[in-house]
């Protein structure tokens, strides 16, 4: 495919979901393994320290930074993905691969969450247009190996004429997210531990796939861009179409 440079292509939505969905069942084993490893620590210190107020900070911190290294992780298996279609990384080569990269993937998140939560504060809709310019910035970062703020421009490069698009993916997020908070609500309202696991599990499974939706995102968003593959099938098959050149 190509976006802006040239042929007017568009973000295919349903595609961005589909890919999502292949890719989450060929790297479930090893994506499962690296939420276990990260998350279920968390969840005990959280459990062992919950009425402690210095033990909820140091918990918190530490899950900021287990969020992240999962996050960078996906986004590796994604790129291995589309490599090759298959997954060649092993859980401990992940873990490895984005350990060097773990500070810049929280100065990122940390920045994206004060510039978008600034601006729904101020006005709702900068807030949605700024979390639409750097949707992609994350998986930039981890990809072309670039700097945070390096990645946000990137990621303003991307998604430029397909924000639109991408909004209805981020709708369909959002609902997902918040069918989920409503579930462990629910069931932390019933009992603190059954909510506890559950949101473990849920976050385990949805953590996850959200943040290889978004390194699909981002990867098809490059094809637009830049071409690819898919630019040189799609490209073939309008030539093909074109019928016999006009009779001079």
């Amino acid at each position: 495919m190509s976006g802006a440079s040239g042929t007017g292509s568009h973000l295919d939505i349903g595609g961005v979901f589909e890919a999502t969905g292949d890719i989450y069942k060929k790297a479930f084993g090893t994506f499962w393994i690296v939420a276990l490893i990260l998350l279920v620590p968390i969840a005990i210190l959280q459990w062992l320290l919950g009425g402690n107020s210095g033990g909820s900070l140091i918990v918190n911190i530490l899950q900021i930074f287990a969020v992240a290294w999962l996050a960078g992780s996906v986004v590796r298996i994604v790129q291995d993905v589309e490599n090759d279609g298959q997954v060649d990384y092993t859980v401990g080569e992940l873990l490895g691969s984005v350990w060097p990269r773990l500070l810049s993937i929280v100065g990122l998140q940390i920045v994206l969450g004060i510039v978008i939560f600034v601006g729904l504060i101020f006005f709702v809709i900068p807030g949605i247009i700024l979390a639409l310019i750097l949707a992609v910035a994350l998986p930039a970062l981890i990809a072309e190996g670039i700097g945070v703020f390096a990645s946000m421009s990137r990621s303003a490069e991307l998604t430029k004429e397909n924000r639109m698009r991408i909004l209805g993916i981020g709708i369909l997020v959002i609902l997902i997210v918040f069918g989920v908070a409503i579930l462990v609500g629910v069931l932390t309202a019933i009992t603190p531990i059954l909510g506890a696991l559950a949101g473990l599990v849920l976050g385990i499974l949805l953590y996850p796939y959200l943040y290889m939706l978004t390194a699909v995102l981002y990867f098809r968003l490059v094809e637009l861009k830049e071409g690819g593959v898919v630019a040189v099938e799609e490209t073939v098959i309008v030539e093909e179409d074109a019928g016999p050149p006009p009779a001079v």
